[in-house]
């Protein structure tokens, strides 16, 4: 399975911005994590279209986030940092990405 920082490296090189849908493995709670994430809303939105952000719970121990307009490049660099790292330790698995794009009405 890819992870996610070789996701991160395959995409940042791309120009556009794109969005992405996160499955979240959880080591803790989600709601532990869900208020992790909630307080990190003002990095997140130097990375992406905060506004429009997404996230739910599946379970206790999955969450799902879904990111638009991300600088792949900017978000590579925050996965990556040492403080981001020392942030999740505790709290995330795994992230498994996917890039989203809407789709074009049938017969266009």
């Amino acid at each position: 399975m890819l992870m996610f920082v070789e996701f991160i490296h395959q995409t940042e090189n791309s120009r556009d911005p794109m969005d992405i849908h996160l499955i979240v493995k959880l080591k803790s709670s989600y709601s532990a994590w869900h208020t992790l994430f909630v307080g990190h809303s003002s990095v997140r939105e130097k990375i992406c279209d905060e506004n429009r952000t997404l996230v739910a719970k599946v379970d206790d121990k999955t969450a799902l986030v879904t990111l638009f307009n991300v600088d792949m490049a900017a978000m590579g660099a925050m996965m990556e940092s040492p403080d981001f790292k020392k942030l999740t330790e505790d709290h995330v698995a795994e992230h498994t990405p996917y890039v989203i794009s809407p789709l074009a009405p049938p017969n266009s």
